[in-house]
């Protein structure tokens, strides 16, 4: 258990941030990637592993890693990244501002005391102190008066502590879990299939094929023979694509290379 000793400076310079970013969830979200259970994130889960075995066979027919170099993070790092939070991570957000929103009306409406009672069943508010009963080793941590960062996230698995060095704005922040009910649930992992659904929709299966295949810099013979479409196909597809800003040709050694661009990556999300 984690003991916290406020002040009264400390209560009146609470700040609350709606989440800690990006990274910082992907580094939460391995672990709960890694946990075989049946549970709200199951559905993503499922997403996560269609990806990234896809991504893995794509990897697996490009050129060879001299050539490839320049073109991002190795599957194990970078990829799970791009493949397990950034699809979904403007829904993410906006969940998690909506819990920092929740926060601000109940300490409008029950006072700042109220809503640290509230924010988790493992935290508790008897003043001065807030406990925070969460597997960490017993410490107590008497705060100075600079205040106190509330942050909640969605992959974490029970509260955390951070230090002032490894929090927000130089101050000791807590981090807490945020439940994910059913419902939610389904608002932010089905969404995603949608969005591949409504893609193929607007460009065609095939070339949206090709868009998705390049995720990974690919030639078009490599594309022909991922897609099981003739050389002249693919090279049509490159070149509609090309010209809508979804994707670059570039030349590595005495291989022509198709990427994605910035553009493309946000179409594909």
């Amino acid at each position: 258990m984690v003991t916290l000793r406020l002040t009264v400076e400390d209560l009146s310079r609470i700040r609350f941030i709606g989440t800690l970013g990006a990274e910082f969830e992907s580094r939460l979200a391995e672990l709960r990637y890694a946990e075989p259970l049946q549970d709200e994130f199951s559905e993503w889960r499922r997403q996560v592993k269609r990806r990234l075995r896809r991504i893995s066979t794509i990897a697996a027919s490009a050129p060879p890693p001299a050539s490839r170099a320049a073109a991002g993070p190795s599957p194990a790092g970078g990829y799970f990244h791009a493949t397990a939070i950034e699809p979904f991570w403007g829904r993410i957000r906006s969940h998690l501002e909506t819990e920092r929103e929740l926060f601000g009306r109940t300490a409008l409406s029950g006072g700042v005391e109220s809503a640290l009672n509230r924010l988790h069943p493992t935290i508790d508010w008897d003043a001065p102190y807030l406990r925070v009963d969460n597997g960490q080793n017993a410490r107590e941590i008497r705060l100075t008066g600079d205040g106190i960062a509330l942050a909640p996230s969605l992959f974490a698995s029970r509260p955390l502590v951070l230090d002032p060095e490894s929090g927000r704005q130089g101050l000791t922040t807590l981090v807490y879990n945020v439940p994910l009910d059913i419902e939610a649930a389904s608002s932010l992992w089905q969404a995603e299939e949608d969005g591949t659904a409504a893609l193929r929709e607007l460009l065609g299966h095939t070339r949206a094929s090709v868009l998705e295949s390049v995720r990974v810099p690919s030639s078009t013979g490599d594309i022909s023979r991922r897609l099981h479409i003739s050389k002249p196909s693919a090279s049509k597809h490159v070149s509609v694509l090309r010209r809508s800003g979804l994707v670059a040709t570039e030349r590595k050694s005495n291989l022509v290379v198709h990427r994605l661009t910035h553009l493309g990556e946000a179409v594909l999300g």
